[in-house]
């Protein structure tokens, strides 16, 4: 009834301490999430059956918390097509083909590099620290030597995420050829890449790989690291000049999906993009190596991922909403780290368009009067244009087109764009006046599309639809209870619910500020319609808390009104407010009204 301690003199506690901090895996207490994590991995990488008695030992639990906690691993593998074999009296292990096993430990990778917090990552080279912790029987160093020794021999220069995860894949190879765990390939699919470069890549890899490791790398391990080599991000310096050539050496396909998606962005955030060249050369570019991974169901890490979701979501969304084209053009499905890398592009460009008010300075005082306003406003508001200053005799001269606002210092008569007078010695109160004004402009302009089109996306809501703060405890839940009601209600084939959560399987709708919009394919829909459902309390969706789902039964190729649907909608996302309200109604006619109103 006193307690337990340890009596140890000085050089028996030292010998303790260094005993501890030489151990390379210390397991301290874990939450759910991170067990399922551990043993996810011990799992994935034993050569042999693990009792769950085992699993509960290095865990500090139970054995019905380990029973209880492999449901949701199988879950996990389940994304996978990989399952658990449970054996009487013999133990646990996974199940499933060499490449799902493969994509699954890539797939814990990243996990496990996220969930490793407060560690020594600094290290000399591009390889990180947690790739080390989680293979600690193959040398790292010795991989990220080989690879080095290729990219300056072959010119062939990884950008630095795609460097960590193929370094990642490479380790991950190695680990299975040594457990005598082989890839197989198609020999037609073999076919198709041994005349490409990136296989004299993977064979140049592959012969660095057999000296150092003492491992034999087939004709087929061999195809498989030259497909994560095509589906890499490799550094591009790109000049103007290159565009030509850029141009002429690129498949079609992937020129017009790239103008495709530029254009639907640009209806949906209603700005202009078409005349970034900038931005379609590094869309190209990008475009290439991702429909490759795309294609062969390979990963590459968005490490800015949920910042994207969070911080900029109209952007991340208006991206999203391309996943249609990636189908129609080469017949896979998009997820949601790729469409991150989208969204920065689009960022990029977005920082790039001139979005500054145009205003005409108009001033009686005379012209040195009118410079110093000119002067004044310039430093005061950084997005204010001045485009000229002239007389309010010569008004009347310019184009309407070629400013937004007239600002000036006395009173003069025009009914054609939007007048701010202020005082000759410009104050505070003025510049004010003008910054709200301007955020004005840019509203309406941002809108004016959206509200155009308001009566058409108006059919796509129904009130029957509509239902608050209902009770669920995962999104497959959501998406069934939902789903039913548009079956039973005629608006979709049964087989859509199926198609809507196989569809979370290969990748999340959880698009951020608390909102998902799951959806099936639109081959099921036979009336385009939106069901809506507000969650008593929120949900874990793929690691992003969701309390407000969207089931989007929509015809995705037809065009205008799925487009204006998504204007209406990512201009939402970006007001919180709206959000909130929603989340507060308590009936479907009050979020009807609120849906209707923002159109």
């Amino acid at each position: 009834r006193i307690g337990i301690w340890l009596e140890v003199n000085e050089e028996q506690k030292n010998l303790l301490k260094n005993i501890v901090t030489r151990k390379k895996v210390y397991i301290q207490p874990f939450s759910t999430k991170e067990r399922n994590i551990y043993i996810i991995k011990i799992l994935l990488q034993s050569e042999d059956s693990i009792t769950m008695q085992k699993l509960a030992d290095d865990l500090y639990v139970s054995k019905a918390t380990i029973y209880k906690d492999l449901e949701e691993v199988e879950r996990w593998l389940k994304k996978y097509s990989l399952r658990l074999n449970r054996k009487q009296n013999h133990g646990i292990e996974i199940e499933g083909d060499e490449k799902q096993w493969r994509i699954a430990l890539s797939e814990l990778l990243t996990i496990f590099k996220d969930n490793i917090k407060n560690r020594d990552t600094h290290m000399k080279t591009r390889g990180n620290f947690q790739l080390k912790e989680l293979f600690l029987k193959i040398n790292i160093d010795k991989i990220e030597t080989i690879l080095q020794e290729v990219e300056v021999n072959m010119d062939f220069k990884l950008a630095d995420i795609a460097y960590e995860n193929f370094l990642g894949h490479i380790a991950i190879s190695i680990e299975r050829l040594k457990q005598n765990k082989r890839i197989e390939m198609e020999p037609k699919q073999i076919l198709a890449i041994k005349d490409k470069k990136e296989f004299d890549i993977a064979k140049s890899i592959a012969k660095g790989l057999e000296r150092e490791f003492e491992i034999e790398v087939s004709e087929y391990e061999i195809g498989y690291i030259a497909l994560h080599v095509l589906g890499a991000k490799v550094r591009q310096n790109y000049k103007v000049d290159d565009t030509e050539e850029i141009l002429k050496n690129m498949d079609p396909k992937i020129i017009n999906l790239a103008l495709e998606i530029i254009t639907l962005i640009g209806n949906i955030l209603s700005v202009d993009l078409t005349k970034d060249e900038k931005l379609l050369m590094g869309l190209i570019i990008h475009l290439k190596p991702t429909i490759n991974r795309l294609k062969y169901g390979l990963s590459l890490r968005n490490p800015i991922l949920n910042e994207i979701k969070n911080n900029y979501p109209s952007v991340f969304g208006a991206s999203w909403a391309t996943s249609v084209l990636f189908e129609k053009y080469f017949g896979v499905k998009v997820n949601e780290e790729e469409i991150a890398y989208i969204a920065i592009h689009i960022g990029a460009a977005l920082e790039r368009l001139d979005t500054r008010t145009r205003a005409v300075i108009v001033c009686g005082s005379g012209i040195g009067t009118a410079q110093l306003v000119n002067i004044r406003l310039k430093k005061a508001i950084s997005n204010l244009e001045i485009v000229n200053v002239i007389s309010s005799n010569d008004i009347d001269k310019m184009k309407k087109s070629d400013f937004d606002i007239i600002i000036t210092t006395i009173p003069i008569d025009y009914s054609l764009k939007p007048i701010i007078q202020i005082n000759p010695i410009v104050v505070q109160r003025d510049i004010d006046r003008i910054k709200k004004y301007i955020k004005n402009i840019e509203n309406t302009k941002k809108f004016h599309d959206v509200i155009k089109q308001s009566n058409r996306i108006e059919g796509l809501f129904s009130e029957k639809l509509i239902y608050t703060k209902i009770n669920a405890n995962n999104k497959e839940e959501v998406i069934e209870k939902l789903g039913k009601k548009l079956v039973d209600n005629g608006y979709v084939d049964v087989k859509f619910i199926d198609a809507a959560i196989e569809r979370e399987n290969i990748t999340s709708t959880a698009v951020g500020k608390g909102v998902a919009i799951p959806h099936g394919i639109h081959g099921y829909v036979r009336k385009p319609v939106i069901a809506i459902a507000t969650l008593e309390k929120s949900i874990d969706w793929d690691g992003n808390q969701v309390d407000i789902v969207f089931l989007l039964a929509l015809e995705f190729d037809s065009g205008n009104v799925t487009r204006d649907f998504f204007k209406k909608f990512y201009s939402m996302l970006d007001n919180e407010d709206i959000l909130q309200r929603i989340r507060e109604s308590l009936t479907n006619k009050e979020i009807f009204e609120i849906l209707i109103e923002i159109g």
